[in-house]
């Protein structure tokens, strides 16, 4: 016990360190996001392809089948789940639970990669996606009210880009809206008049918002490359797309059709309280704190509110953060009366002095467990708060029993710097013996398999380090605060003495 000597003996030292632990720990619980349940790893990956107007039956033989036929040479593959819709069909792979997700996703692309020279022509880039837990927005901002659908598309179109310029947010999606389109109505008549065909017409519509590349021009001071500017940008460019060339001039698409802006046909509707809406749906990413998200989006709104126009109400939906937060505060809160109901116990039993010394375990070995599991990337949630909860009343017993060891033996006349250190001498292995039979106990649920076990896994590794800084703390810095705050009989009695000559 030379280490503990010297942590006494240098007890300024010992308790920067301590001080320093405590400080870190309430860093890091800033610094943690929060959450209302643990971000899990789900053992699926989705494969989706779209293919406009195939049916389900043709969908199944053209597009599900040469997909299934390499997803099922991927090892760790459990079962394979293929649906085909109206010009869709997907393919929900599982895998076993202790297969790495990140290298599942990898193979599925290599295994997709292979079979997309057996799908159709037709057919869109199959998507690859992991299935997460995190992939539910954080917030949803909808807007609606007696205004036209171009008015609200625009409002929601500003949200959007102003919601993914927060750094914590990754990614915002319009729901309920409609992709603005130009529409060309053709007007026969015109067309007879300037003897255009509908191919003309189409190959010149098609023919046009392309950057031609034109080559190089080289010169003395350098080589620049030339293109035909094409694209088409503005109202002005439609109406200005040749159709026909005559020696009266260029006929344009303007001349011989009606064009108008409007949007397409509706695929999916969004409503709130009955009324038409359009929502944007904010997700945030992994790490970062699911309040502080939803708290910066409404600032945001609340920052454009006077950049909306009138009649446009905007509402929040889904918010998940208030549920978060008081869950969070109800959990908090039953912790703080707990460590006050376990002070009261132990100070009642032990005397205020002792109970004082015992009762700063609990903040000390709450805040060192904060350290670990920030550092094993954990966010704050329920599981991590209830581990905490649990272990509030385990965590005190072995500085109770070295306190009162040497509660005893100052009593027999020797100092407090003597007796916390014959304490720790005496009681180390009953102390680590008494923790690790705890620790034993939640042992099994960490090796849990599944996605259960995973869920479950933030429970037993928040009591390991709960119960590990109250062995640390038991066996080092109470013995050092106990030597600083102790006084043994003999010494209360020659203080008396001294005080009744005065």
């Amino acid at each position: 016990m030379n280490f503990l000597e010297t942590a006494v003996n240098r007890s300024r030292s010992t308790l920067c360190i301590l001080l320093l632990i405590l400080l870190v720990g309430i860093s890091a619980r800033n610094e943690m996001p929060v959450e209302m349940q643990p971000d899990v790893s789900l053992p699926f990956v989705i494969v989706s392809v779209f293919q406009e107007g195939i049916s389900p039956e043709d969908g199944a033989r053209l597009l599900l089948r040469p997909l299934e036929q390499e997803l099922r040479t991927i090892e760790g593959l459990e079962e394979l789940k293929g649906t085909a819709r109206e010009s869709m069909a997907y393919i929900l792979a599982e895998f076993e639970s202790d297969k790495d997700i990140k290298l599942a996703v990898t193979e599925v692309r290599e295994a997709v990669d292979r079979a997309k020279a057996e799908l159709p022509q037709e057919a869109e880039e199959p998507v690859v996606d992991e299935a997460s837990a995190t992939d539910f927005p954080a917030i949803v901002v909808t807007l609606r009210g007696e205004v036209s659908e171009r008015t609200l598309f625009q409002s929601a179109q500003m949200l959007k880009r102003e919601f993914e310029g927060i750094p914590a947010v990754l990614e915002a999606n319009m729901v309920g809206h409609r992709e603005e389109v130009a529409e060309v109505i053709i007007d026969p008549d015109q067309l007879e008049h300037y003897g255009i065909t509908s191919a003309e017409l189409i190959n010149a519509v098609i023919g046009n918002n392309l950057l031609v590349p034109a080559g190089e021009l080289d010169r003395n001071k350098g080589r620049f490359a030339i293109k035909v500017p094409g694209l088409i940008e503005t109202a002005e460019d439609v109406f200005g797309i040749p159709i026909k060339s005559t020696p009266d001039g260029v006929i344009t698409l303007g001349e011989v059709t009606d064009i108008r802006r409007t949007f397409k046909d509706p695929s999916r509707f969004t409503s709130v309280n009955g009324d038409s809406a359009i929502a944007v749906e904010v997700t945030k990413r992994r790490d970062a704190n699911q309040i502080a998200v939803t708290r910066q989006v409404q600032a945001t709104v609340e920052r454009l509110r006077a950049n909306i126009p009138k009649g446009v109400t905007v509402e929040y939906v889904l918010d998940t953060s208030g549920f978060a937060l008081t869950m969070v505060s109800e959990m908090e809160g039953n912790i703080v009366t707990a460590m006050l109901l376990v002070m009261v116990i132990v100070v009642a039993a032990l005397g205020f002095r002792s109970g004082l010394l015992v009762g700063f375990g609990i903040p000390f070995s709450l805040l060192f467990a904060v350290i670990i599991i920030n550092y094993l990337g954990y966010s704050f949630n329920m599981m991590v708060m209830f581990g905490m909860l649990l272990a509030l009343g385990m965590l005190i017993d072995g500085a109770i029993v070295i306190t009162e060891f040497a509660d005893r033996k100052m009593a027999e006349g020797l100092s407090s710097n003597a007796a916390y250190q014959i304490s720790v001498r005496r009681m180390f292995w009953p102390v680590v013996a008494s923790t690790a039979t705890t620790l034993a106990a939640f042992l099994p649920l960490m090796f849990w398999p599944g996605v259960a076990g995973e869920f479950m896994g933030y429970l037993p590794t928040t009591v390991f380090a709960v119960l590990v800084g109250s062995l640390l703390y038991a066996l080092l810095f109470a013995p050092v605060l106990g030597s600083l705050m102790g006084r043994s009989e003999m010494e209360l009695g020659v203080q008396q003495y001294l005080k009744r000559l005065e």
